[in-house]
């Protein structure tokens, strides 16, 4: 017989139905939550972390530092044949290149002593490399076993053909980078603007480079620009992570004038604090320091500086040298340097730290302060980007309504205000879409409730026990009322079928087979309503439904279904009687008071009982 299935049972099915709505839900929230986070394009990258914007600060103050040197190389091939290089009798130019910072609003630039005065044997080897295609030229010329290049390179080197340089005075011009300038349209070094870079117009100081290797060198034309403060380098310690701003010669990919202004920035770590022989102090650091880096600056985490580069270790390794800033503050002491920032490093700084900022007006703020500076200073274009993204910030800032009650305005740097907005919205979604998923599972549940019949197995025509009068109960109950009492609804009329039907036909059930037959085996169905399909078994392998108990001969006059048998006394005590749909019903009525199916005729019960 069938049955309802319990309530325990259907459980289950709309507890995964919530869980996979709120799974879905939470995707939801944590995609709208990155994206609205996430801005991977503002100018600056992550501000919000001081380290970077200490190093954004300080980057417009760093200048590339291009050291131009005449020389000639004179040759010997034989005590008798000494050649001078080049013979066209103009000298070679050798460029060299490093880097450096101002650090002061008035020219003076910090760099390392051997980036303006380079060492003889530095000289050497760049000349010999100059000159050895004109040599081999010669030498072939003169020789009858010619040479190549990389031989007569290699014989200068080795000192198998002597050689002596001869070299003008150095000069040097500082670039400033495009974190100043902004991108150049420039085509080549030579068409760079004149406002961009300045001829270094003579050297403040310095100690040589077999001791401090650290120079002060001044610029003319350029005044109140932006700078860097030294700071006490007997604060760092080993594993203090220091940054490093300069132009390493490995990172010329090309020749146009952007890519060569354009800085690189790396982060080392301290690995040990060291002294030279002749006092002066070094910092021991790991990390990606190359030629052309040498003389910038090593920041620390408030971007002071702490350090510039120097030298490296000659063998394989990464290990590299700082010298410490003190000495540096030696020579600055000693020149009675003003290193006090000027107006432009003023300002900038205060723009920028409002950019970075999440306070409440800190766009309006930001781009007020960067469209100050771009009027005040038009070379300083890199500020374009920045100036851009504030006053498109700016649009979508409230602002606040009163100065007495200020109310916080979203950054989109750090995320707070937008979080705030992602979290009502997809909340008030994920309410919205339980409760539709909640009320569509209990409409469910109370469309496919059934009353209970029969349990399984009990036998066809077993009645429940029923109260007698004697225990309160109403001998002449209301056919209008059920066994309890309660309302029942008016039954529906039968629809004429073409099977008798068991009154299950709403819920799935079979209908009642035609008298004299006995239905036959048929493949087990999914049971509608529960979304859950019954195995597929072959026809010889279905379970038998279970046929009724076999009963006596029926006999009209023991027939207790027909009230107008005179051979059955007349029932006026209310009692009620099992009926085959397996409800209990009063012996009178004409229907079933649950399921409405019609009463029992005696030819009817004739055909379940045989």
């Amino acid at each position: 017989m069938y049955r309802t299935m319990p309530l325990s049972k259907q459980q289950p099915r709309f507890s995964r139905m919530i869980v996979v709505v709120g799974i879905i839900c939470l995707n939801i929230l944590g995609f709208l939550g990155s994206a609205t986070v996430t801005f991977a394009s503002a100018p600056g990258g992550n501000v919000a972390d001081p380290v970077i914007r200490a190093v954004d600060i300080a980057k417009p103050a760093i200048v590339r530092i291009i050291t131009f040197i005449n020389g000639r190389l004179t040759v010997r091939f034989s005590n008798t044949q000494i050649v001078t290089f080049p013979l066209t009798g103009s000298p070679y130019q050798i460029t060299l290149s490093g880097s450096g910072s101002f650090i002061s609003a008035h020219g003076d630039i910090l760099t390392a002593d051997h980036v303006i005065n380079p060492p003889q044997q530095d000289l050497n080897t760049f000349l010999e490399q100059e000159a050895a295609q004109d040599v081999t030229n010669y030498y072939n010329k003169h020789s009858n076993s010619p040479a190549t290049v990389d031989q007569i390179t290699q014989a200068l080197t080795s000192g198998q053909l002597p050689s002596n340089g001869q070299y003008g005075t150095p000069s040097s011009v500082a670039y400033l980078s495009t974190d100043y300038t902004g991108p150049l349209s420039a085509t080549s070094v030579q068409n760079i603007p004149q406002a961009d870079f300045a001829t270094v117009d003579h050297i403040e100081a310095q100690s040589p480079v077999n001791d401090k290797d650290v120079a002060i060198i001044h610029v003319s034309n350029m005044n109140d620009m932006a700078s860097i403060q030294l700071d006490d380098s007997s604060t760092v310690q080993p594993q203090d992570q220091l940054t490093i701003i300069g132009f390493p010669g490995n990172g010329d990919v090309s020749t146009i004038p952007t890519d060569l202004l354009t800085s690189s920035v790396n982060t080392v770590t301290v690995s040990s604090i060291k002294t030279t022989d002749t006092g002066a102090p070094l910092l021991q650091v790991s990390g990606n320091v190359e030629h052309g880096d040498s003389g910038g600056p090593a920041l620390d985490s408030n971007g002071n500086v702490v350090g510039i580069v120097s030298f490296g270790a000659t063998g394989q390794g990464s290990t590299s040298f700082l010298q410490a800033s003190n000495s540096a503050r030696g020579l600055v002491q000693s020149l009675h340097l003003d290193t006090t920032p000027g107006r432009f490093e003023t300002e900038w700084k205060q723009a920028f730290t409002d950019y970075a900022a999440s306070t409440p007006r800190h766009w309006h703020k930001a781009q007020q302060e960067l469209g100050q500076l771009a009027t005040n200073y038009p070379a300083f274009k890199a500020l374009t980007p920045y100036l851009n993204y504030a006053k498109d910030q700016a649009k979508t800032e409230p602002l606040p309504q009163t100065q007495s009650q200020p109310q916080s305005s979203p950054s989109f740097l750090n995320g707070s205000g937008a979080n705030k907005w992602v979290i009502v919205g997809a909340g008030v979604v994920i309410v919205l879409v339980l409760l539709l998923f909640a009320g569509v599972a209990l409409r469910r549940r109370r469309a496919t409730q059934i009353p209970n019949a029969s349990p399984i197995g009990q036998p066809f025509n077993a009645a429940p026990t029923v109260a007698s009068p004697q225990m309160g109960q109403n001998s002449s109950m209301n056919p209008a009322q059920g066994i309890y009492g309660t309302q029942v609804q008016p039954r529906p009329q039968p629809q004429p079928q073409s099977q008798q039907s068991n009154g299950l036909g709403a819920f799935g059930a079979p209908p009642r087979p035609a008298p004299g037959q006995w239905p036959a085996q048929q493949p087990a169905q999914p049971m509608p309503g529960y979304g859950h399909a019954t195995r597929n078994i072959p026809e010889s392998q279905t379970w038998p439904a279970p046929r009724p108990p076999v009963q006596a001969p029926f006999n009209p006059a023991n027939n207790p279904y027909n009230p107008n048998n005179p051979a059955v006394p007349a029932n006026n005590s209310g009692a009620l009687v099992p009926w085959p749909c397996g409800h209990m019903n009063r012996p009178g009525a004409r229907y079933c008071s649950v399921c409405g199916e019609p009463a029992p005729s005696s030819p009817t019960i004739r055909k379940y009982e045989q």
